[in-house]
């Protein structure tokens, strides 16, 4: 189930960007993700309510519902564009990047908003392909990427790249630009912007919004365990979904195993990726991992329900669903791993035992070459471009 035509390779979203001709590489269509004659299926839609045995998806105005055996839910998030775009199609994903590519062609400069992962890999991209443009990056704590883990090093190495670059950076400081939010994040406009600590005054004809990640888990409202899980509950108590759903991100509590985290009323049903509470850091390798994991799972499972179904047959005794045929898996929470690809040749990294000791050299080697474009379409069964 998918809202638009091509799945977007976000990663690689600033580096097309500033290069068009790497922008064929963004927008993966899902021609060959299954093969030929097969039983499976790609189908569009908005997935507007979840319910324990079934889902209901609006696509283009038409409401219909999808049953399932099992549920992976693996929404994603939103990061402000260009990162992710709020859009409905490839056609209308690559018309807004190709504006938002010549209103920067035509800048002189360049002011970003937010230092973490997203916002600190954009400025290095824009500078590399713009040397000679003012670029500047404003961030209201005392580091960059200052997430939780990872070591002082790491953020240390990120700012010095930049600053070697020539990007201009400004840490503790926060700003408020005219126009420019989280709904409207990259504006081609005239702007004196003034730092709040330092009274600084900086002139800038385009600026971005590049803070946070939102998760909407609002299709969740409407989950209610299955009938069969129904009938193993204390009716005394009825099932409240906040109780799976973190009050501050709106991510979704989940087991070891990736299913949702409510004693055994979802046995079918995992979330993964940046919609889940697996990982502290969300990246998209830690998303690709545990898609992986709960695969893997949703195995044993169809193997367990398969080998009941054969005792039954064979005995005509019941075995029950939660039984001890194949252990699921854990997911293991990736550790304090992430590569900032500053630019095609290189950018910092911290990687597990080593730390940030290879840096750039590693940054080039696992991803800022391509960015993994080479990997997801290989992945969807799809030629290069």
């Amino acid at each position: 189930m998918v809202m638009r035509d091509a799945r977007y390779h976000c990663v690689a979203s600033y580096r097309a960007l500033v290069q068009a001709d790497f922008a064929k590489n963004l927008w993966i269509p899902y021609t060959n993700l299954f093969p030929l004659g097969s039983e499976h299926k790609v189908v569009r839609g908005t997935v507007t309510e979840v319910h324990g045995d079934h889902v209901v998806v609006d696509h283009e105005g038409k409401i219909h519902k999808m049953a399932f055996d099992f549920l992976v839910l693996a929404t994603g998030s939103y990061i402000p564009a260009p990162a992710k775009l709020k859009v409905q199609s490839s056609a209308e994903g690559i018309a807004l990047m190709d504006k938002i590519r010549a209103d920067m062609q035509s800048s002189q400069s360049i002011v970003i908003v937010g230092g973490g992962a997203c916002g600190t890999e954009f400025a290095g991209e824009v500078k590399y392909a713009y040397p000679d443009k003012y670029v500047a990056l404003i961030h209201d704590l005392s580091s960059l990427v200052d997430y939780p883990r990872f070591p002082q090093d790491f953020k240390d190495k990120a700012r010095e790249y930049l600053e070697k670059q020539g990007v201009e950076v400004f840490l503790n400081e926060s700003v408020e630009i005219e126009g420019l939010s989280r709904d409207n994040p990259c504006q081609r406009a005239y702007r004196t912007i003034t730092l709040k600590n330092s009274h600084k005054a900086i002139e800038s004809d385009m600026q971005f919004f590049s803070i946070g990640i939102k998760v909407d888990t609002n299709y969740m409202h409407t989950l209610q365990p299955a009938a069969a899980s129904q009938t193993k509950r204390d009716s005394v108590i009825p099932f409240d979904v906040s109780s799976i759903i973190d009050t501050k991100t709106s991510a979704i509590h989940v087991k070891p195993t990736l299913q949702l985290d409510h004693g055994d009323d979802f046995p079918n049903i995992f979330a993964i990726g940046d919609i889940s509470n697996a990982d502290p850091v969300p990246t998209a390798y830690a998303a690709a991992t545990a898609g992986e994991v709960a695969a893997r799972n949703i195995i044993v499972l169809l193997k367990r329900e398969m080998h009941a179904d054969n005792i039954h047959k064979n005995t005509g005794l019941t075995r029950c669903f939660k039984s001890n045929e194949g252990k699921l898996e854990d997911y293991a929470p990736v550790k304090t791993l992430m590569v900032l690809a500053m630019n095609p040749t290189g950018g910092v990294s911290n990687l597990p035992v080593v730390g940030t000791l290879l840096g750039g050299l590693a940054a080039w080697a696992v991803k800022s070459s391509d960015l993994f474009s080479g990997r997801f379409w290989k992945e969807m069964n799809m030629p290069r471009p």
